[in-house]
């Protein structure tokens, strides 16, 4: 037995550069049909943990409409059409996002923002020995946004007050620092 649905219907309701919504019509494997089902697709994205040889952390700060506010982000964007992997959209976002270029690029992991209802997934690279390489080339949409450098440990401890707002840069930092063995298991037994 399988435990996925079958679609029998997909209409369109937005299509746009950002965003395409639609609404399905799905059978679970049970028989059962679930309308309208809506389904997010986006392009996939691309998150940074960015650390400089003295380590500290790139991040940077932008509003963000839907809640409001500014908030403190790794960088990161979307992969663009024309980027030939994930890795080349992570060095083209932390470059025009930062103006800092990496010694060393490393993957992390793929997570799916939302699986329940959105297409996309989010890329996680490590940025190791960022240093500056020119200014910023920033996107429509992102004027006022503003470099920062922080120290791992000062970052770390601000999690639990909210200083990155945005969850999957959280979970984005949290695998990437766990990647480079700066926190979890092995720490503790140093």
């Amino acid at each position: 037995m399988t435990d996925t649905w079958k679609t029998l219907e997909t209409r369109t309701l937005v299509k746009d550069r950002w965003i395409d919504l639609s609404a399905e019509t799905c059978q679970t494997p049970e028989g059962r049909k679930i309308a309208p089902y809506y389904v997010l697709t986006y392009p996939d994205w691309v998150n940074i943990v960015a650390i400089t040889p003295d380590d500290e952390l790139l991040l940077v700060r932008q509003y963000r409409h839907a809640a409001g506010r500014t908030f403190l982000e790794l960088p990161g964007g979307g992969v663009e059409a024309d980027d030939v992997d994930p890795a080349e959209a992570a060095r083209r976002e932390l470059e025009e996002e930062t103006g800092y270029r990496a010694g060393q690029m490393e993957f992390v992991t793929t997570l799916y923002p939302n699986p329940a209802s959105h297409t996309n997934r989010l890329h996680i690279y490590l940025a190791r020995n960022a240093v500056p390489s020119g200014p910023q080339r920033l996107d429509a949409g992102e004027e006022g946004l503003t470099v920062h450098r922080l120290p791992v440990a000062e970052v770390l401890a601000g999690l639990s007050a909210g200083l990155l707002g945005q969850a999957l840069h959280v979970a984005s930092l949290m695998t990437a620092l766990l990647a480079a063995g700066r926190i979890g298991p092995s720490v503790a037994g140093r």
